[in-house]
């Protein structure tokens, strides 16, 4: 797969675009310090702002060594950082990716997280040239999987203890969209 720079991504309410040092503090009060935020990921709540600018310039290096897809997700009425979302685990033989994205807890429940993976999967198929893109999500989490549909992915399995937190395993629900869906999608809404 030939590397594409990471572009800004518009939809009507967002935008996608890199990290950078200013979302430090909106990073780590809406997102790395939230225990609601970060109770389905596989990594505990910051404890100190440092933390969260520990990991913005984790990104930033990235941006520099090339092939990194991570987006910061900010509203288009002030540029604020609400959430973030990368493409990742890229497979060149089945033409695939996967996701993994996270919104600050007084950014759900109002279709962020749908209009956020449509403009990805928009980016992934058009310009990436990808054929499938997999994810999954805590089973204790269905609200990425209500998100995961609306954006036209389908439920494909139960993957049982694929995670483990804190000496507990947890169960995940993978989902699938293909290109040939994600058109059929997009032509019929």
């Amino acid at each position: 797969m030939e590397y594409i720079p990471i572009p800004v991504l518009e939809t009507r309410r967002l935008l996608l675009r890199k990290l950078n040092m200013q979302d430090a503090p909106h990073y780590f009060t809406r997102l790395g310090s939230s225990g609601r935020v970060t109770e389905h990921m596989l990594w505990d709540p910051h404890q100190d702002i440092s933390e969260s600018i520990a990991s913005i310039q984790k990104t930033l290096a990235r941006y520099g060594a090339g092939h990194c897809y991570r987006w910061g997700i900010a509203l288009r009425s002030d540029n604020s950082l609400i959430g973030v979302i990368e493409l990742l685990r890229f497979d060149e033989t089945a033409n695939a990716c996967s996701f993994a994205y996270m919104l600050g807890e007084d950014f759900w429940g109002v279709g962020y997280g749908t209009e956020t993976l449509e403009a990805v999967f928009r980016f992934a198929f058009m310009e990436l040239k990808i054929e499938t893109i997999v994810s999954d999500h805590f089973a204790e989490n269905p609200a990425s999987g209500a998100a995961m549909r609306k954006a036209g992915m389908r439920y494909l399995r139960t993957l049982p203890g694929k995670y483990e937190k804190h000496g507990i395993l947890h169960d995940a629900l993978e989902y699938r969209i293909t290109k040939e869906e994600w058109d059929r999608k997009t032509r019929h809404p």
